[in-house]
């Protein structure tokens, strides 16, 4: 599977290898994941309603000091897997010019207005979650969308832009700034 990334979510964190007695294992054979969290304060909350993650080896390209250099870039990934009740996606390394199967978004409150994730209907039927935390009002959600898939929220429909690869309002709410 082929995925842009279009943005990551708030929650960075990272795992060392095993093996300590090696001097690079904090770099070399690090694993760095990323997931949906809120801000309160200058804490981090992690209210998962749908817990999951993505994850970067140190083979897949990924330069953690650098996590905005790979926005916009296409890389071959396993297919999301449910494991203990959490989605993972694995992006194993950077794939050639190709168009993407599937892109990696992240949603919040504050930028793409409010979603009613109770309600059917928020997103269209391709649209897989791959992690979201909710708190009140307030929340932030990673998702996998298509081409042709949409998020609604109260500005309206979202929608990724294949040709700038960003994630657009198609359509506005009937409570949207205009």
């Amino acid at each position: 599977m082929r995925i842009c990334v279009i943005s990551f979510g708030t929650n960075w964190w990272a795992m060392h290898s095993s093996d300590t007695s090696d001097p690079y294992c904090f770099r070399r054979r690090a694993a760095y994941f990323n997931a949906a969290a809120l801000m309160c304060g200058r804490r981090l909350s992690h209210s998962a309603i749908y817990p999951g993650q993505i994850r970067f080896n140190a083979k897949s390209g990924f330069d953690p000091e650098f996590p905005s250099r790979v926005i916009g870039r296409t890389f071959l990934c396993s297919g999301p897997n449910q494991v203990a009740g959490r989605t993972h996606l694995l992006f194993v390394r950077t794939a050639a010019v190709t168009l993407p199967d599937a892109y990696l978004v992240t949603l919040n409150s504050a930028a793409h207005g409010s979603i009613q994730f109770a309600k059917t209907g928020w997103k269209s039927s391709g649209v897989q979650p791959i992690s979201i935390s909710l708190r009140g009002p307030r929340y932030e959600a990673m998702l996998l969308m298509g081409a042709m898939d949409w998020v609604r929220s109260d500005l309206g429909r979202w929608k990724i832009d294949v040709a700038d690869n960003r994630l657009s309002l198609s359509e506005r709410g009937e409570g949207a700034p205009q």
